[in-house]
């Protein structure tokens, strides 16, 4: 058994222990979380921390397949470009770079990062997946406007090598522009068969929805240049998500991705037609591919349905949540630490059901440990010279 202490614990499903300690079995299960009061005195083999306990992080929004494409694309072109350029290397770079998925799948983890909500569009980030200590629910990404029946064959036969291997899988539509209605119907009818989680990119371009309420813009104009038919393609003359919503199926777990062009109205929409709706937002992606943040206000009604990822390494500098938690503090003062450290764990936890397990500092679950260092004690708040280190 390991006893912990720090200057705060942060359970997250209860208010912060000042001077708190927590007991922690050989397998990493929590056994003991002991409010001192902020009255600690020493005992023996209590381990004291300078700086914060919080669980380990839960990275909703990956794609660890494109870790090779780390600054490989021009930052703040837009969403078009950056599908392009995409588009380009998965055409013209054939070899998989098995060591930058290795890298990167090794770096969250010190990272502090303990489960991740990964897209696949292929098998290869299988093997790494197989050895690595991070739990993984694989989104298998179906995408096109081609024949679905053709397109669902392919998803299924890449979901059931994932899970062979035992691990969490389901096929998730890419986004409302790049997936058929057919298709749509064939991802809903077996989400709600076997009651799996969904994740969609939602509205990450003024151009998405540009393109679903009059067919123009620069990401129609994109879609055609890489070969994508839409000859049969019809605008709605609605926001993308309101075109798609009612494509979903309403009473699954769904992750709406990215959310940067959502409206109040947009996001009042998901919660009403989708139970059990999560909204994950990736800034530091945002930034790179744009240079915009989504407006956070609107957010802040749902903030138990907010969660955080990273995307990957072909949009971001790094795989790290604490980075992404930092980026939201830095450019948005009004947000509490306590809140988005929810949002990094236990929000992300009940996304992908694993909070069973995951998210929160509770007696009987392994969540794993994270200490936080320079921290702002004074205004309980990250700094940009905090650190994470693994403590479980």
């Amino acid at each position: 058994m390991r006893r912990l202490s720090a200057n705060y614990i942060i359970p997250v499903d209860k208010k912060p222990l000042k001077n708190g300690i927590v007991e922690i079995d050989d397998d990493g299960k929590i056994i003991n979380l002991i409010d001192t009061g902020g009255d600690l005195t020493e005992s023996q083999s209590l381990e004291f921390y300078n700086g914060v306990i919080v669980p380990g992080f839960i990275n909703t929004h990956c794609h660890l397949e494109l870790s090779g494409f780390k600054n490989k694309i021009p930052t703040q072109t837009g969403l078009p470009n950056f599908i392009k350029h995409v588009v380009d290397l998965k055409r013209n770079n054939k070899q998989i770079d098995f060591k930058a998925i290795e890298l990167y799948d090794s770096l969250m983890r010190s990272n502090g990062i303990v489960a991740v909500g990964d897209i696949c569009n292929t098998n290869d980030t299988l093997r790494t997946k197989n050895r690595s200590k991070i739990h993984y629910y694989n989104f298998i990404e179906a995408i096109g406007l081609g024949k679905a029946s053709d397109i669902f064959k392919y998803n299924q036969e890449l979901e059931t090598q994932f899970k062979q291997e035992k691990f969490s899988t389901s096929i998730v539509p890419h986004a409302p522009y790049s997936v058929s209605q057919e298709l749509f119907d064939l991802i809903k009818l077996e989400a709600q068969a076997k009651n799996t989680v969904l994740t969609i990119h939602n509205q990450e371009s003024a151009d998405e929805n540009q393109m679903f309420v009059n067919k123009t813009g620069n990401l129609v104009n994109q879609l055609q240049a890489i070969g994508v038919d839409l000859k049969n393609w019809e605008s709605s003359g609605k926001s993308s998500i309101h075109t798609i919503i009612d494509l979903l199926p309403r009473d699954n777990n769904i992750l709406f991705v990215h959310n940067l062009f959502s409206s109040i109205d947009d996001l009042n929409t998901i919660s009403r037609k989708i139970k059990n709706s999560f909204f994950c937002l990736c800034p530091l992606s945002n930034l790179y591919i744009q240079n915009k943040l989504p407006d956070l206000k609107l957010f802040l009604n749902y903030t138990n349905q907010i969660t955080l990822g990273t995307d990957s390494m072909a949009s971001n500098k790094s795989l790290s949540i604490l980075d992404e938690i930092k980026a939201l503090s830095l450019n948005f003062d009004y947000v509490r630490f306590v809140d988005s450290i929810k949002w990094a764990t236990l929000n992300g936890a009940k996304a992908l059901k694993i909070d069973d397990k995951f998210g929160s500092i509770t007696k009987g679950k392994y969540p794993r440990l994270n200490l936080i260092t320079n921290f702002d004690f004074e205004k309980m708040q990250v700094t940009g010279n905090s650190q994470v280190q693994v403590l479980i």
